[in-house]
């Protein structure tokens, strides 16, 4: 019978002088270990991360050697030759006896080593991955810095608390959107006149970030300055659109609208004008159902010549107007392969017709539910919804009309 075909001896020894190369000249740690986990065999690199020589390893356990980090180790060694499955990349920190202090991170994977059949040792590969940690967790604090940042300037371009006069019941909300914290270019202000009028202001800068941030600041603080000299819609915005040309800012365009409210006898009169913004919608709340204000005008900080038509309605008791930015309208999401659905008017003024009767708090904040709900909780874009509702009024014995306290 013919031999069995098999390397010879001088070819076993080639081949076994090759693995040990191969081990010595690993990137990588490479440690054996026998069935009790004591070091049988290390290259220099495992040396290293020990922090020392491979004479004072071997025979040695992990625990011996590294009470803390080794006694952890060893009990994932242990469940490996007790199951015979593999592990890889698991995450170890720590620090070696040798160097007391000094805290290190590792990816290791661990597998068994066989031989006829027989688990007869376990084989360990290390990477100190320490460094890599380091810039992951430097980068985790520039980030949450950069969030807290970002927060604390988009919170300085929005009005405090907004007041609650007699006669009105005024509500907002901010919500920035799910991507990488950054200053948006979605704004609200309210500014009382005096006693029985009020300015709503809602607009959205192009692009986020300091410039949009810029623009935003320049834009409400233009729109302040103006309505110390006028309470006309239009000419408020034309000082704003006077702003943004001087501010010569790439990509400054801005979409604002704005609202006169103004306490009147049979209600709250509105002039409202706005400057390629969507239009401030009107639910009534006699019957549910919800109408545009006024027209589409011209967009902010491109001609110097703007067209901004301004139209006029009144809220009877119970009636809301309600300002707010595209991050509603415009919301999208994926209901197919190749469909996606939008938000869009139709189903904002659903979401408006079905809050009637409804306090000013509740209807914005129905708005940003449904369109939350609507992208399963993660806004593509910034919203901010601005809303006065009408309170009913109160009347004397003589039948004089009076504002309620609040």
């Amino acid at each position: 019978m013919p031999a069995l075909p098999g390397p010879e001896p001088d070819r076993l020894e080639v081949i076994a002088a090759q693995s040990d190369a191969v081990i010595e000249s690993a990137p990588f740690g490479v440690g054996l270990f026998d069935l009790q986990l004591r070091h049988v065999r290390v290259n220099p690199v495992l040396e290293e991360m020990n922090g020392l020589p491979a004479e004072e390893l071997l025979g040695r356990t992990p625990a011996e050697l590294h009470p803390e980090v080794g006694a952890e180790a060893e009990a994932l060694y242990r469940e490996v030759l007790r199951s015979g499955v593999p592990r890889r990349d698991v995450s170890l920190t720590g620090a070696v006896g040798s160097r007391p202090g000094q805290v290190r991170h590792w990816n290791a994977s661990f597998f068994p080593v066989r031989h006829a059949g027989q688990v007869i040792g376990l084989c360990v590969l290390v990477t100190d991955v320490t460094t890599e940690r380091r810039l992951l967790d430097a980068l985790a604090a520039s980030e949450e810095r950069h969030r807290r940042l970002a927060e604390d300037l988009q919170s300085s371009l929005l009005p405090p608390d907004l007041p609650q006069p007699a006669g009105v019941d005024l509500a907002a909300l901010y919500r920035p959107s799910s991507a990488v914290a950054t200053v948006g270019g979605d704004f609200y202000d309210l500014i009382e006149l005096d006693g029985s009028s009020w300015l709503l202001v809602i607009g959205d800068v192009e692009g986020t970030g300091p410039v949009a941030a810029a623009l935003t600041a320049a834009a409400r603080y233009a729109i302040r300055a103006a309505a110390v000299r006028t309470s006309d819609p239009a000419d408020v915005l034309h000082t704003v659109n006077e702003v943004l040309l001087r501010q010569r800012a790439p990509h400054g365009t801005c979409t604002v609208a704005c609202v006169l409210a103004r306490r009147v006898e049979c209600g709250i009169e509105l002039r409202a004008a706005s400057a390629g913004h969507p239009l401030p919608l009107v639910l009534r709340d006699a019957t549910g159902a919800v109408e545009e204000l006024g027209t589409h005008g011209t967009l902010l900080g491109i001609l110097t010549e703007i067209h901004l038509p301004v139209a006029v309605t009144t809220l009877s008791a119970g009636d809301a107007v309600v300002l707010y930015t595209d991050g509603a309208t415009e919301a999208r999401r994926r209901t197919g392969e190749r469909v996606v659905e939008q938000f869009g008017e139709e189903q904002l003024r659903g979401v408006l017709s079905s809050a009637r009767g409804a306090g000013a708090a509740d209807i914005a904040a129905r708005v940003e539910t449904s369109v939350l709900d609507f992208q399963a909780g993660h806004l593509a874009d910034d919203l901010a919804v601005l809303v006065l509702r009408a309170r009913p009024l109160l009347r004397t014995k003589q039948g004089e009309p009076v504002p309620p306290e609040g």
